[in-house]
């Protein structure tokens, strides 16, 4: 691992389990790759103690600590710091509630007692990379100031790679194409600023219904788009059916207006030769 030249990684261990944790320590400040520097948490109000004043690169995080246990220790950090990539570790029988915790939004996860050194050290070195890669697209203009997605520009630059990729490895993808109903009605009666929410929630829903491995975009306008990598073998149906139970429930809670979307699918199947993104957009774009 060069990746990382000299440059110090930052790291939150949160681990009641003192042992194990001094364990982890000694790992990692061994490591030869990378340098980490580690601070300890014992539990989670220590370690949002510790985000809330110090800044980290990632954060390794055991699900059942003292004060919270399972999944909600994930989400309860990951709310207070959502750029921060979060690694869990989870003992052997809680494996279901780790893989939730990737759904949702955490980098990986390692289970205790099967993860070997070079697995933790490679789960955090792609956690940080992939942040950098985050921050870096947002350096470079990439990112939809409004939603926090992927503008036009860093989803085609983005696209691009996943597609060579996925025809590398012989992966389908699939692609979503989504034009929200009648912004402009809301902008009209309720006012820009009410337009721009109605956007946010969209982003909020998409970023919901997706994997945070997934490409999500806000093209301009009222127009977004998904690449979705097709990693769990779910079909397109199971994906739109949680998008429209995520646009019901927005919609149960807000009574103003109801929001909806239109959705055109496109599959991106490798075994086709080759296929240009401008293809598979405007396949989605007529499905609509």
């Amino acid at each position: 691992g060069e990746w990382m030249g000299e440059k110090t990684v930052k790291v939150l261990l949160v681990e009641d389990n003192r042992e194990y944790a001094w364990m982890l320590r000694l790992i990692l400040t061994e490591m030869r790759s990378a340098r980490f520097e580690i601070t300890y948490a014992e539990n989670l109000g220590d370690a949002q103690y510790h985000l809330a004043n110090e800044v980290f690169d990632v954060v390794l995080l055991d699900l059942s600590l003292p004060d919270s246990r399972g999944f909600g220790t994930f989400s309860t950090l990951s709310t207070q710091a959502p750029h921060i990539p979060i690694v869990v570790m989870t003992a052997m029988d809680d494996k279901e509630m780790a893989l939730r915790a990737v759904r949702e939004g955490a980098q990986d996860y390692l289970v205790k007692g099967e993860m070997d050194v070079h697995q933790l050290v490679r789960a955090m070195e792609y956690a940080v990379e992939r942040h950098q890669t985050v921050e870096n697209l947002r350096r470079l203009s990439m990112l939809d100031e409004l939603t926090g997605l992927l503008n036009r520009r860093g989803f085609l630059s983005m696209a691009d790679k996943q597609i060579k990729i996925a025809q590398r490895s012989r992966r389908e993808l699939t692609l979503f194409f989504a034009d929200v109903d009648g912004l402009k009605q809301i902008n009209d009666r309720f006012g820009h600023p009410e337009g721009d929410l109605a956007l946010r929630s969209v982003a909020t829903i998409l970023r919901d219904t997706f994997r945070s491995s997934d490409l999500i975009a806000r093209l301009g306008g009222d127009e977004f788009t998904v690449l979705a990598i097709d990693t769990s073998g779910e079909t397109a149906e199971a994906v739109l059916t949680r998008l429209r139970e995520a646009i019901q429930a927005h919609n149960q809670e807000k009574n103003t207006y109801k929001l909806s979307m239109s959705i055109g699918v496109a599959k991106f199947n490798p075994a086709n030769g080759e296929q240009k993104l401008s293809d598979l957009l405007a396949r989605a774009d007529r499905a609509l």
